[in-house]
């Protein structure tokens, strides 16, 4: 008969897992498919390759998705000695345990009637695994030489209290709250270390700001943020602060109509910790090859590269971005011929062009228009390619083609949700099929579960184009905080809806980010057509800036 003190069980309703001795923990979707292809693959391994496509199929997903599933699967079975999910350096994830289904009689995969001794063996091993990790990690926390500062080889971030806006006292609990939630959630991600807010204490100078003493107390980065209460629900704002320049490098928004705290709490926490696992992932590890590339950067085939690029491409800000056309064009060293790698340095050049210098702008358009000749001339006709190829034809004002390329890149690419989604940004953007550009955004966040924030740009800029307000600013409040796009068309949809006071804060927010950009710079770098969208942006953005003085 089998340990059942060795066993999991989980319910596929509740997507919910517990052990023998323990209460059930929700996973969410993401998270609980990938247990469950562990327990499918119970007792072998399972490849980091096999994962991907079991659990995200044809998605391009990066090394810091699958970390964080892993992440929730350990904290819901409190596996804080990875005794349970082991990782396999070179192989993948191994579940050393059977998992049971609620209410079944049979592990998964069902076990024979009598376990032959080695399996007894090893599910003791396990246990013994469990109790030796619970006992070290006890251990090392009550060791008193125990320096203040976590882990050398990891970043230290910090999380200050949450700013409350107005003077309700369910906000000020419900800040103090969130603050201990994202310190336990950050705490289970293995790219960063946190700083216990303990540290402080009376420590630090009565002249210095938070951020100062934290960045005395090693801090590399501090996550701070804004609660505001209004009838319609509550809004949670976040950002990130580098503690070497104080300067803001990421901001990020959610919005709740459900006053529920304590639900919403949980919620937010999770996001955060999801949210920012993002950006941390390149800031923090290097964007490079590090961030999911085993071995040399040197010794990467060109698929390799085109992976990593597509990677960094999501988290969608300046740093990541250079970082993903250098792994583009190192696949182009390799491989000169690769449509893939023509088409990804595209869309690359693409999202850097509103963050260029005025006189870098030229060279990365022209960049930009190279590579997507290559990928349509290279690419025989596939959808990433037609894609590439439809922005060539856009520029140089060949409305028959650009539709007709763009057209047939979203029918070929219907299963493909990064592709959809980067249709449906550049239909929003170059064409008058914005109802279809808003079709195929819907459709890529359909897909995916776990869209990252660009995918709003698309449907929101082809709603703000409709004229459907609401929509636009629902997606874009969704989209990257900290690029120039989301912020722009924000403040526009916002002035469109009559709301100079919220257009002016996206503005304002622009400043604080992005110093030098302008309305005419932005209207130099993007392609807009028809013209007169370029026209009506500028009018909304012109009332906007009335707004802000």
């Amino acid at each position: 008969m089998s340990d059942k003190t060795a066993e999991i069980y989980f319910d596929s309703q509740t997507r919910s897992l517990r052990r023998p001795e323990g209460d059930p923990v929700v996973l969410r979707a993401k998270s609980f498919s990938v247990f469950l292809a562990l327990a499918k693959n119970h007792p072998d391994p399972i490849s980091k390759e096999q994962l991907i496509e079991d659990v995200w199929g044809q998605v391009a997903v990066s090394d810091d998705s699958i970390t964080q599933c892993i992440a929730d699967v350990r904290r819901a079975l409190g596996d804080k000695a990875h005794a349970l999910v082991q990782t396999n350096p070179g192989i993948g994830y191994r579940l050393t345990v059977p998992a049971v289904s609620e209410g079944a009689t049979q592990s998964t995969p069902a076990p024979a009637t009598t376990a032959p001794n080695w399996w007894v063996w090893l599910s003791s091993l396990a246990v013994l695994g469990v109790i030796a990790g619970a006992f070290l990690t006890w251990f090392y926390w009550m060791t008193p030489t125990r320096p203040p500062n976590i882990a050398e080889a990891k970043p230290a971030v910090a999380v200050l209290t949450f700013d409350t806006l107005g003077h309700d006292p369910d906000m000020t609990i419900f800040a103090q709250a969130l603050r201990n939630d994202v310190v336990v959630a950050l705490s289970a991600l293995e790219t960063v270390s946190v700083l216990s807010p303990s540290i402080l204490n009376a420590t630090s100078a009565p002249s210095e700001t938070p951020v100062q003493a934290y960045a005395a107390k090693g801090a590399d980065y501090v996550v701070g943020g804004t609660i505001q209460a209004s009838d319609a629900g509550v809004r949670v704002s976040a950002h990130l602060i580098d503690t070497a320049n104080s300067k803001i490098t990421w901001v990020r928004r959610w919005e709740n109509a459900d006053r529920d705290l304590i639900s919403l709490q949980d919620d937010v926490g999770q996001a955060l910790a999801v949210e920012l696992a993002n950006p941390w992932s390149g800031q923090l590890t290097g964007l490079g090859a590090d961030a999911g590339a085993p071995g040399n950067a040197e010794t990467l085939s060109a698929g390799e590269h085109i992976r990593l690029g597509v990677a960094l491409f999501h988290a969608y800000h300046g740093q990541a971005l250079t970082k993903a056309e250098q792994h583009f064009r190192k696949a182009l060293e390799i491989d000169a011929q690769n449509a893939e790698a023509w088409a990804g340095l595209s869309f690359v050049l693409g999202a850097m062009l509103p963050l260029a210098n005025g006189t870098d702008i030229k060279a990365i358009r022209d960049a930009r228009a190279n590579s997507g000749r290559q990928a349509y001339h290279l690419g025989q006709g596939s959808g990433r390619s037609l894609l590439a190829g439809s922005w060539t034809a856009a520029l140089r004002g060949n409305e028959t083609e650009k539709r007709r390329r763009l057209l047939e890149a979203a029918d070929k690419l219907a299963g493909d949700a990064d592709a959809l989604a980067l249709a449906s940004l550049q239909g929003a953007l170059t064409t008058e099929l914005t109802s279809e550009a808003i079709l195929w955004g819907e459709q890529a966040l359909s897909l995916n579960s776990q869209a990252a924030p660009w995918y709003h740009l698309g449907p929101g800029i082809g709603y703000f184009f409709n004229g459907d307000h609401a929509q636009a600013i629902s997606h874009l409040e969704k989209a990257p905080q900290d690029h120039p796009s989301s912020l722009l068309f924000l403040a526009a949809a916002f002035a469109q809806q009559n709301d100079p006071e919220q257009a002016a804060r996206a503005l304002a927010q622009l400043r604080m980010l992005h110093h030098d950009v302008s309305i005419d710079r932005f209207l130099a770098a993007e392609l807009l057509s028809p013209a007169s969208k370029a026209e009506t942006l500028r009018g909304l953005l012109s009332n906007a800036e009335q707004g802000e003085k």
